[in-house]
């Protein structure tokens, strides 16, 4: 099992790794700081057919291993290991609703709303 990472994102599988935050061998987002293997996200990336759905694919595997997970409370230090996996689940939904664009509909800029200034909108200062 290998793993590589290069930052100028030529890759599918760095795109992937990028995404993931998945950039740092073993200091992964996985269980422990597990990182995945390059020859798992090149399976992903076959399996699924672009890089975007490989990413999806990563955040469903990130969800699964993080289900399995304990929660735990100690000296009012609370863990939950199901809100972990519950923020890669959404993820999951988001880049395979998206395909990792942004969801913004439209293009006027919002209005302000801040007491002072109710005729400019948000970009402007």
């Amino acid at each position: 099992m290998t793993f590589t990472y290069t930052t100028d994102l030529a890759a599918d599988r760095d795109k992937v790794r990028f995404h993931l935050q998945d950039t740092t061998e073993n200091s992964g987002p996985r269980p422990a700081g597990a990182n995945f293997s390059d020859e798992e996200l090149d399976g992903l990336l076959t399996s699924e057919g672009t890089w975007q759905r490989a990413v999806a694919a990563g955040f469903e595997a990130l969800a699964a291993a993080w289900s399995t997970q304990p929660s735990f409370q100690a000296d009012g230090l609370q863990v939950s290991r199901s809100d972990v996996a519950k923020s890669f689940r959404d993820q999951a939904k988001t880049w395979r609703r998206t395909g990792g664009r942004s969801s913004r509909v439209g293009s006027r800029a919002p209005t302000r709303v801040d007491g002072y200034s109710d005729d400019v909108d948000a970009h402007e200062t």
